[in-house]
């Protein structure tokens, strides 16, 4: 993961490359998710020959090194300082053609939970203070736990269609963002609107698909649970107690827990295990953030420690 922190240089010509990838990210068939970063390049270079050939050749390397910085590792940091709040892009890619790439956990500036499947997209902003709503953009598949702010409302882009919530729990697969996207809500409420109107309003267990080509949404009854059943896969263990965290552990992995010393239960951390991590490596992370032993034997984890 790296940073790229700019100084206004061809800030134009950035933005409207970057704007322009993301809508190739919004029609392009997936899991094959690779950007092209000589085409962005390109693109950049285009756009700043209108300009002045002295200035143009002066910011060559650090605009070569921008359209790079998109393909590192697989996941991207992209942060542009501008005369608004900067941008942070976080961006997950297929490993290779035909194969899937690893999902993603992003805590945003607010505290809302995402979990991102994957091939997906987001953008949000490195901070939402002074801002009246808290909006993203995404392209993929993504489920929200939102952070309540009656005051701030959390808006998603998906496309065409952008979903408004204050407090709750959905999942929006968005793929294709501007042929089809459908939203399914866990808990709370939240409204469903295109450029032009409202599509609808959606309670638990309901489910709103839209798409380019019906006039009229399809509103129906749904097993949220069902939906979710990609994240399911993954342990989000998002500033809660190491007891809690052990349940978790036993029912994922179906194994008994005991604690040797109770005070190591009420221990509070975060941490994220993506794409079925095995046992070992869960609890010996858990065992280093919090300070406790965690060992199995005959399928029975027994967690010691000192405390917090």
């Amino acid at each position: 993961m790296k940073t790229l922190v700019g100084t206004g240089r061809y800030e134009v010509e950035w933005r409207q490359a970057l704007e322009a990838t993301e809508q190739e990210f919004a029609h392009r068939e997936y899991p094959d998710l690779n950007i092209n970063e000589a085409g962005l390049f390109e693109k950049i270079n285009q756009s700043i020959a209108t300009r002045s050939s002295r200035k143009r050749q002066k910011n060559l390397t650090w605009i070569a090194a921008a359209a790079m910085l998109l393909l590192v590792a697989g996941i991207g940091l992209i942060q542009l300082t501008t005369g608004e709040r900067p941008q942070k892009v976080a961006a997950i890619k297929s490993l290779a053609p035909g194969k899937s790439s690893a999902r993603k956990w992003v805590k945003l500036p607010d505290g809302t939970s995402v979990q991102l499947n994957h091939d997906s997209y987001l953008e949000y902003a490195d901070t939402f203070e002074g801002k009246a709503f808290r909006e993203v953009r995404l392209i993929g598949e993504a489920y929200f736990d939102v952070k309540h702010d009656a005051r701030h409302p959390f808006v998603i882009y998906t496309g065409k269609i952008k979903t408004t919530v204050l407090g709750t729990a959905f999942n929006i697969n968005a793929y294709d963002a501007n042929d089809a996207v459908t939203v399914t809500v866990t808990r709370g409420k939240v409204r469903i609107e295109d450029e032009k109107r409202v599509l609808g309003i959606l309670t638990p267990d309901q489910q709103l698909a839209w798409n380019a080509k019906s006039p009229e949404p399809l509103k129906i009854k749904v097993n949220a649970t069902e939906t979710i059943e990609w994240k399911k896969q993954d342990l989000i263990m998002d500033d809660i107690t190491l007891d809690d965290a052990a349940q978790m552990i036993a029912e994922r992995y179906g194994v008994k827990i005991q604690f040797s010393n109770e005070k190591v239960k009420s221990c509070r951390f975060t941490a994220a295990f993506l794409n079925r991590n095995d046992i070992t490596q869960v609890l010996s992370v858990v065992g280093d953030i919090t300070g406790a032993t965690l060992t199995l034997k005959n399928n029975t984890v027994t967690i010691d420690g000192p405390g917090c």
